[in-house]
């Protein structure tokens, strides 16, 4: 008989560190997230994953699975592209450069190999005319500075279409943005990305890494907590939790509208009929759903190792899936981050 309290206590223990390993904390209404998640990660996410969610800045869900927390720090492929694009604008709020500038204006050896007439915009929104990936990699050379990098891309890479006809999905024409950034800043991109970012949204724990070349447009480390305040920021108009501004308004603004207006797609890894608009694409961030005359309902930018940010505009909502799936992660998750936010949307008024 003297067993039996013992046997609930330990019961008890159990129940509690299992709980504790699921890390489950949310409002009333979102238990069908739980079965989304529930059903997919420990098939679709080798059992890795933390999703959390916020409305108006206020966490109404979260979800940990297999010791991953909002802490948890990984490399975040191209959800760096939405952090970048953010660099780049509050370089046009400051007034050092226009998205409608071109690249010859900052370097020399683009116009002297004919590359000189695209413009930022273009460099941002995948349509510079610029393979995805150079056969050659600069882009993604640690051994090279970013100086190094794009300077060989000017002389080396050549163009497959003209500016502003063709999306093409990838890394060379950040690579070249970002340069510009240190040009126009007179920072390196760490110093730059970190002053006008990371700093004042208070994001302790994301960098681009060590490399002196950063991969612009994929080699952002970060956590979801970090993320979140990024996204927090970005559906504030501009504005932080305690009250920072780090973009402007009409900065916010310009991120999310359509960029690519009557090109041709030659390669995007999100497939079109997952994409509710043909003018998908903003400044580093897709445009996926979207309401009358475009206007922006939901922007996100997955990336290639399956972690997958996202804002509802109209709803005030943020959220993020993180994960890390080396091979194919973002084909891989993309499904059940697709089918937790369309569940999000029912359950957000």
């Amino acid at each position: 008989m003297r067993a039996y309290p013992l046997l609930v206590l330990l019961f008890v223990i159990t129940a509690a560190c299992k709980k504790e390993t699921t890390g489950m904390q949310h409002a009333s209404g979102y238990d069908a997230i739980d079965k989304i998640l529930d059903d997919s990660v420990p098939v679709r996410f080798n059992g890795k994953c933390y999703a959390v969610i916020h409305v108006n800045g206020q966490e109404v869900y979260n979800r940990s699975y297999g010791g991953y927390d909002g802490n948890t720090r990984q490399l975040v492929a191209s959800c760096s592209k939405w952090l970048s694009g953010a660099v780049l604008m509050s370089l046009v709020d400051e007034g050092k450069l226009k998205l409608s500038d071109t690249v010859g204006k900052f370097l020399p050896v683009f116009t002297a190999k004919g590359k000189g007439n695209i413009t930022i915009a273009q460099l941002f929104s995948h349509t510079s005319g610029f393979p995805g990936n150079s056969s050659q990699g600069y882009e993604s050379n640690p051994l090279l500075t970013l100086e190094a990098a794009v300077d060989a891309i000017g002389r080396n890479v050549p163009l497959m279409s003209p500016p502003g006809n063709v999306f093409y999905y990838g890394g060379v024409s950040m690579q070249i943005a970002g340069r510009i950034c240190e040009i126009v800043s007179g920072k390196s991109w760490k110093e730059v990305s970190a002053a006008k970012l990371f700093i004042p949204c208070g994001m302790t724990s994301t960098d681009y890494g060590l490399t002196a070349n950063p991969v612009i447009a994929g080699g952002a480390r970060s956590t979801p907590n970090d993320y979140m305040k990024f996204l927090d920021m970005l559906v504030n108009k501009g504005v932080t939790a305690n009250g920072t501004r780090v973009l402007s308004e009409a900065a916010v603004t310009v991120m999310e509208q359509g960029q690519i207006t009557g090109v041709t797609v030659g390669y995007t890894p999100y497939p079109l009929a997952w994409l509710d608009t043909p003018d998908f694409y903003g400044i580093g961030n897709w445009r996926d759903v979207t309401g009358a005359g475009g206007a922006i309902v939901e922007s996100s930018s997955p990336g290639a190792f399956g972690s997958h940010p996202w804002i509802n505009y109209p709803k005030k909502t943020t959220g993020i899936i993180f994960t890390f799936i080396a091979q194919e992660g973002y084909l891989t998750t993309a499904p059940t981050c697709l089918k937790v936010r369309n569940a999000v949307r029912s359950i957000v008024p």
